[in-house]
């Protein structure tokens, strides 16, 4: 099974578009969806709806949890002004139908990959949207970020590497 990974999206429908592009020539069984459609970027709306159009499974990602609550949003950034505007913008600009679909969107999706391997995609960790995993984690810090999860697989986004 050949399974594309998308990620971070942030509103750009330009770069979305020729992410798509790409994994059209790339013959995949399955689009998974690691989160962060929305928020920050110029088309918000519309990056949802080519989302939306893809039908394909969703992650929930820290972006997607400050459109539905801002607070968490401002605490998290620190209360910026630059980031509460967009904030305040971006939630402006989505559509009752949007937020519907945007409520579909799961913690974490496992994926059978055959008999032997399994898929976990999550945003930041299986434990939070906004723990970030790098090459550099330790690994009992990686421990507790996985907090007892396996798979032959694990994704994730949110690092935006």
């Amino acid at each position: 099974m050949r399974v594309a990974l998308i990620s971070d999206i942030h509103g750009n429908l330009v770069s979305f578009k020729a992410v798509l592009a790409d994994i059209a020539t790339q013959h995949v069984n399955e689009i998974i969806f690691l989160g962060d459609i929305a928020n920050l970027g110029p088309q918000p709306h519309e990056c949802v709806q080519l989302l939306k159009s893809l039908d394909c499974p969703c992650v929930i990602g820290n972006h997607e949890t400050y459109l539905f609550r801002p607070d968490l949003g401002h605490a998290y950034m620190r209360g910026t002004r630059w980031f509460h505007d967009t904030l305040t913008w971006c939630r402006a600009s989505l559509t009752p139908e949007d937020y519907k679909y945007l409520r579909t969107f799961r913690p974490m999706i496992r994926v059978r990959l055959s008999e032997e391997a399994s898929l976990l995609c999550f945003h930041g960790s299986p434990r939070s949207n906004t723990d970030n995993i790098f090459s550099t984690t330790p690994h009992d810090v990686m421990e507790d970020m996985l907090a007892g999860h396996r798979a032959t697989v694990m994704a994730g986004g949110h690092t935006h590497v």
